[in-house]
């Protein structure tokens, strides 16, 4: 029973490092990136195959994981100047099936469906205690850092850009700019997620940064609210809660992995109607 609590609040804390990322770039910034998943794969899959294939140790290849998902971030972010709104989020999507695409048939990187097996947790970390607790200071020091961040003068731009970009760049403010900056950080907390996920499973595949994580974490930030770092982590405590209860009822297992994403999104389709700034959320969801 402890070991499979530890299992389950380790996945909390890395998707809580998922959902404040995810916040920067929607509730902050107003750019819905549905391609922040395939950012997280990349991060898992680039940390992955520098442990396993090319000898390095965990955190050279944690940070490679970060700064490899933050330059896709920000080369993600270039389009939006001209692609906004709904064909902007589209975009991203079509981003994530790409990333999806590279996964399953780049087969001499990442061995395609059959996925990167025998990622080792770091030294010292090996126990799923201690995991955890690692897990834990990352998502500490990344929660400070957006927190310093939104809090700062860039921050307040990011809020003027989501509520009127045009009145933002008539102020003086490099929106681009301001726009491939938070998307870079965004992808950076997020590949940093990704690299933690795959030395916790110690197996990924294609299958693991498709839409299940993508619903839920979306889920974590609607939930919680929009401009709200607090409430991401909220949203993803209740998300797991929603879940995890589910392994309480007689349901076939083939059935629990549809019957989570159709709640998810019920869920998603009352806060939209009823509370669209979520339960913490300072912007409402457009």
């Amino acid at each position: 029973m402890v070991n499979f609590l530890i299992h389950i609040f380790t996945l909390v804390a890395i998707y809580g490092l998922i959902a404040i990322s995810f916040n920067l770039a929607m509730g902050y910034t107003g750019l819905v990136n549905l391609g922040h998943v395939g950012l997280m794969g990349i991060g898992a899959y680039v940390s992955a195959i520098l442990t396993t294939k090319f000898g390095f140790s965990f955190f050279p290849a944690f940070v490679l994981a970060g700064i490899s998902a933050a330059v896709f971030g920000a080369l993600l972010a270039l389009p939006s100047r001209r692609i906004k709104d709904d064909y902007f989020a589209l975009l991203t999507l079509g981003f994530m099936f790409v990333t999806s695409a590279v996964f399953i048939n780049w087969t001499s990187l990442t061995r395609g469906t059959l996925g990167v097996r025998g990622i080792m947790r770091p030294e010292g970390f090996t126990d799923p205690f201690f995991f955890f607790i690692l897990v834990l200071l990352v998502l500490a020091v990344a929660y400070i850092i957006l927190n310093q961040t939104v809090s700062s003068p860039f921050g307040r731009v990011l809020e003027a850009i989501r509520d009127d970009e045009q009145v933002a760049e008539s102020l003086g403010k490099n929106v681009e700019r301001a726009k491939i900056t938070a998307m870079a950080l965004s992808g950076f907390f997020v590949g940093l997620s990704g690299s933690l996920l795959a030395h916790f499973l110690r197996l990924i595949n294609p299958g693991t940064f498709w839409l299940d994580p993508l619903v839920l974490a979306l889920a974590a930030v609607v939930i919680g609210g929009l401009a709200s770092l607090r409430g991401s982590l909220v949203g993803v405590i209740l998300v797991f809660v929603i879940s995890e209860s589910l392994r309480f009822f007689a349901i076939p297992s083939s059935l629990i992995g549809p019957l989570r994403v159709m709640i998810f999104m019920a869920v998603l389709v009352i806060i939209v109607l009823w509370r669209p700034k979520g339960l913490l959320g300072r912007a409402d969801l457009d």
